[in-house]
């Protein structure tokens, strides 16, 4: 229980450090998406230069179609790791987010619970009831939020094992396409 200005000072600090490594995550997970960006700019820059080349180059009708024909698959390819790499970017940067606050959370639900027991002693005679009540609705309040953290978790899971089969697939069929 916050009883004391020191108290209230280091609660204070303790805000002002969460709030700084979360913008501290945020801002290496902006950078690692600008540096991702500026390299398939880059790519495409040269990608587009070769292909206005080879196009310049063209002497018939085949020729025009095998270039328009071969380019297709590389690009799907290129787009596909693209995204996945925007989605390791974003999960990872969300993956320590969560760890911040679940750990705030945390602290905050400790000091909630201590503030609960000072005030189960210091309460008149007969309100037990009433910090009972108290303690029962932040149980189920940390109840509730563990099991929306649970389930955001498997949803997660869900969508990382369906980003690795289509991956997967994707392999197989340009493995087939080659063969």
């Amino acid at each position: 229980m916050v009883t004391t200005p020191e108290q209230v000072l280091q609660l204070q600090k303790a805000a002002l450090e969460v709030f700084h490594n979360a913008t501290i995550a945020s801002i290496e997970g902006i950078e690692k998406l600008t540096a991702l960006n500026v390299q398939a700019a880059k790519a495409s820059i040269e990608e587009s230069t070769d292909a206005l080349r080879s196009f310049a180059e063209v002497k018939d009708a085949k020729q025009l179609a095998d270039i328009a024909s071969g380019s297709v698959q590389p690009a799907t390819d290129k787009v596909t790791a693209y995204y996945k790499h925007v989605y390791e970017i974003a999960n990872e940067t969300g993956t320590e987010l969560a760890k911040l606050f679940e750990k705030q959370f945390a602290e905050s639900n400790r000091q909630l619970y201590a503030a609960i027991d000072a005030m189960a002693q210091n309460a008149p005679a007969g309100s037990e009831g009433l910090v009972t009540l108290v303690r029962q609705a932040v149980t189920a309040t940390n109840s509730a939020f563990d099991q929306v953290s649970k389930a955001t978790k498997q949803a997660v899971e869900v969508a990382e094992a369906n980003m690795a089969a289509a991956a997967k697939t994707t392999t197989a069929a340009r493995a087939r396409k080659a063969a």
